[in-house]
């Protein structure tokens, strides 16, 4: 999970999946999905992580794909 940077898309974001996740299958269903979220990850700015990895020394940082709160992203060395 990746935070946004400005508060209102943050919550907007967080809306939509929380919508996505109670027309999937229901309440229940979401407040389970959050709940781990919240347990087990530390959601930061997509900009943080990329340079995170640049100052671990990675020379290369790409964005592969981006949607809602998720984001899939790598380095080269």
């Amino acid at each position: 999970m990746i935070e946004h940077a400005n508060e209102r898309v943050n919550t907007l974001m967080g809306d939509r999946y929380s919508d996505y996740l109670i027309e999937l299958k229901d309440e229940p269903c979401r407040d389970h999905v959050f709940a781990y979220i919240e347990r087990e990850d530390t959601p930061r700015t997509l900009p943080y992580q990329l340079n995170l990895l640049k100052q671990a020394g990675f020379d290369t940082v790409d964005i592969l794909h981006k949607i809602n709160i998720f984001a899939a992203f790598g380095a080269v060395k």
